[in-house]
């Protein structure tokens, strides 16, 4: 269940991906501090003071699983901190998390499960529709890595520990800012690629997931975001 909480968690952020991440040695990495990416970051996708307007956030993502299509959905509600996020199979939910009120349950094959407390946290900080502007104020510690390339681009490297002890690697394109990887023991690696603009904000329509639990890649794509839209309340039940 764990697991399948943060493989949820990868797709929730969304990406194409399956470089392998290299420490690129040509050239000394430029003085950045972790700031000064998540910055880069914030203003390429469109700034923070346009971000901080996003309340409600919803995002459809689609796959093939072996000749079956797979919608991914993720529902924000910044104002109310509520998260839901859901696995559609045929027709079928498959999977299904839910996170408001502090409290949050997963439900897969039949089955119901509170959210653990280290679980929560991590899902709550998915509430956020950039969860990166929000990186100080929730605490997380950073620190710089290597530069390193991720499909021949030039990226800097951010080592994140989140406040429940989560570590993961971030990648920032050098020449963009944007979001290129991330990597995490449990949710393995997430890609970022193609980036288009919807009211005045960069999204990556391209998710790719590789990691332990999947037996092949999971390649997604965005076919749907809303942004403050009037949420049902039924979504978060």
């Amino acid at each position: 269940m764990k697991k399948a909480i943060f493989l949820f968690l990868a797709t929730g952020l969304f990406g194409s991906l399956f470089s392998v991440a290299r420490p690129y040695q040509d050239q000394t990495p430029p003085a950045k501090t972790p700031k000064e990416v998540l910055d880069a970051y914030v203003e390429a996708i469109g700034g923070a003071e346009r971000i901080r307007q996003i309340k409600t956030l919803v995002l459809v993502m689609e796959a093939e699983v072996q000749g079956m299509t797979v919608e991914m959905s993720t529902v924000r509600d910044v104002v109310n901190l509520r998260l839901m996020q859901q696995v559609v199979m045929n027709g079928n939910v498959v999977q299904k998390t839910v996170v408001k009120n502090n409290e949050g349950y997963m439900s897969a094959m039949g089955q119901v499960q509170s959210l653990r407390p280290e679980e929560l946290e991590t899902l709550k900080t998915n509430i956020y529709a950039f969860p990166e502007l929000h990186y100080e104020e929730m605490g997380f510690s950073m620190k710089m890595g290597e530069n390193t390339r991720i499909d021949g681009e030039e990226a800097y490297t951010l080592h994140v520990t989140n406040g429940e002890g989560l570590e993961s690697e971030e990648f920032f394109s050098v020449k963009t800012g944007l979001k290129l990887k991330m990597m995490t023991e449990v949710a393995g690696d997430v890609a970022f690629s193609d980036y288009q603009e919807v009211e005045g904000i960069l999204f990556p329509m391209k998710v790719a997931i590789s990691n332990a639990v999947l037996p092949v890649p999971l390649e997604t794509r965005l076919i749907d975001i809303q942004i403050n839209q009037k949420l049902d309340d039924s979504l978060f039940e």
